[in-house]
């Protein structure tokens, strides 16, 4: 009987600390991936959002090219005003388009580095476990 409480007592402290690791591990690998998919709907909804207004700034202007059309004719006042109109919208969806690609290479990359991060805790919690199980078992109490 003391024998068994002997090796509890020495087993103890690195099966407990094995466990911490695990615990730590799983709620890190956790963190992460609901990091990712927050900041995957982040970039999904603002890339929607930022559609929907150049979609309505779209039709707003095709409402304004007809008005032109309608008061002016087809004359070059009428393609004059059609250019200004459109220029601030062109500009904003190359920007939007420009922003879509960064974001999309940069939530990648977040991607990727996460998967890093996994296979890395994984691999350290295999290290750990090896070294923990290399470790000698004492089976008797530390003299005082």
């Amino acid at each position: 009987m003391a024998d068994i409480e002997k090796k509890e007592v020495t087993a103890s402290p690195i099966e407990t600390l094995s466990g911490a690791n695990q615990a730590l591990v799983e709620s890190l690998a956790a963190a992460q991936e609901r990091n990712l998919k927050y900041t995957q709907s982040v970039f999904e909804s603002t890339i929607a959002l930022l559609k929907g207004h150049v979609e309505s700034s779209r039709s707003l202007l095709e409402q304004w090219e007809q008005q032109a059309q309608k008061q002016l004719g087809g004359t070059k006042a009428a393609e004059t005003y059609s250019g200004l109109f459109r220029a601030p919208l062109t500009a904003y969806q190359q920007t939007l388009e420009v922003v879509e690609t960064a974001s999309k290479q940069s939530l990648e990359s977040f991607q990727k580095a996460t998967e890093s991060f996994q296979k890395a805790m994984q691999q350290g919690r295999a290290q750990w476990q090896e070294a923990a199980r290399q470790v000698p078992r004492t089976t008797e109490k530390p003299e005082k």
